[in-house]
């Protein structure tokens, strides 16, 4: 009997797959290029997400968390 609580692993030859530490660089790389444009709001964001990836996410697939909005 599969374990309820035990995440499921991510396919590494998933087509659908994004590696984790480029979601990372996305996000972080998408705050720093809002902020030198001047978009602070959308800046934030980002960078709250970025936190949410580094801090809160613990691997697996990616579910909606309002947590990953700052709310």
């Amino acid at each position: 009997m599969p374990n309820p609580r035990k995440k499921p692993k991510v396919n590494a030859a998933d087509p659908d797959a994004v590696n984790f530490r480029s979601l990372i660089e996305f996000v972080k790389q998408a705050q720093v290029d809002l902020e030198a444009a001047g978009d602070e709001d959308a800046a934030l964001r980002f960078e709250i997400f970025y936190e949410y990836l580094i801090n809160d996410f613990r691997g697996g697939y990616l579910k909606y968390s309002s947590k990953a909005l700052g709310l």
